[in-house]
């Protein structure tokens, strides 16, 4: 049985990932902060230890003990649109940065074959996507987020050229699912059409809809990232839709669907504009033979019609 270890199995990307891992018939270990898994994943083949990544010895020692196959670094300090990143700079680097380090001076030292999966971000692309997006796009280090996300991709560069240690560094653009945190856009848009369906008075305050967005769908996406490591790629792929949406166009849009103008229920302050992007997922999709399936606005019906709470 292959065995599969999930560092950040705590958030939304790690639990959906978990889950088809099992489903696919991998013995998974699942990584997280928490004392208590909150997700119930109902199956004698996985289980949960509680690891802070900041504690990079305790890393090894699980590295060591579980002998993985494969793993899966999904773990990320990281925020919403205004985090300060600067109050968390040291975490972020023990956990986006040197957690990497460390799996891949285990696959150095103990297992070359180990195959490696990191969740980086569009975010190293800088903040104001314009024009054409593709693989050759140069990475900026505009955030300090982006700046531990930006070297990761460097490290897992280094370790293939040198030692040939294969990691997907999947570059990803906005993903959502029932477990996204509640301080994102889309739980907060699927909440106000939810409630305005039932108070037409409700209105919400929104920071901002001048701006453009890819979006797809995090299920999605956790099959991707098993795919690429089922065929041991090593190198960089943008995931995404390969659809960009205005933010107001967006929710016009949404709230079209459900018999509501979204003006009516946005408070939206006026500002200006932003620049228009696509995202070439080509390669991607010729390399995985996958492609995210479920649209933004098919996903958000679902949500808002099942009432998903959102992750605190």
């Amino acid at each position: 049985m292959i065995r599969s270890l999930v560092l950040g199995v705590g958030g939304q990307d790690g639990s959906i990932l978990a889950e088809k891992l099992v489903a696919a018939g991998r013995q998974v270990l699942g990584l997280g902060r928490r004392a208590v898994f909150q997700f119930r994943i109902a199956s004698p083949t996985f289980s949960y230890r509680r690891l802070d990544l900041t504690d990079q010895d305790e890393l090894d020692r699980c590295l060591e003990e579980f002998e993985p196959d494969e793993v899966f670094h999904v773990a990320a300090v990281h925020g919403s649109a205004g985090f300060i990143y600067e109050e968390v700079w040291g975490s972020a680097v023990d956990v986006n940065t040197k957690s990497l380090h460390r799996v891949l001076e285990y696959a150095r030292r103990r297992r070359p074959e180990l195959r490696i999966f990191y969740a980086s971000s569009a975010k190293i692309f800088g903040s104001a996507l314009k024009g054409r997006v593709d693989v050759s796009t140069p990475h900026l280090g505009q955030c300090l987020y982006s700046i531990t996300k930006k070297a990761s991709g460097q490290l897992a560069s280094h370790y293939d050229r040198m030692y040939g240690i294969k990691t997907t560094v999947a570059i990803l653009f906005n993903h959502e699912s029932e477990r996204r945190q509640a301080s994102f856009f889309i739980p907060k848009i699927c909440r106000v059409v939810r409630t305005a369906l039932v108070d037409s008075s409700f209105r919400e305050k929104v920071q901002t809809l001048s701006f453009h967005c890819d979006w797809s769908s995090a299920h999605d996406f956790m099959q991707m990232a098993i795919r690429a490591v089922e065929i041991g790629w090593g190198g960089e792929l943008n995931f995404a839709s390969g659809v960009t949406w205005h933010g107001r166009d967006f929710a016009r849009e949404l709230f079209a669907r459900h018999g509501l103008d979204y003006s009516c229920h946005l408070d939206v302050p006026t500002d200006g504009d932003s620049s228009a992007f696509d995202v070439d997922v080509s390669e991607t999709t010729l390399v995985l033979g996958l492609a995210p399936r479920e649209d933004i606005l098919s996903l958000c019906d679902r949500l808002i019609a099942s009432g998903s709470p959102e992750v605190a």
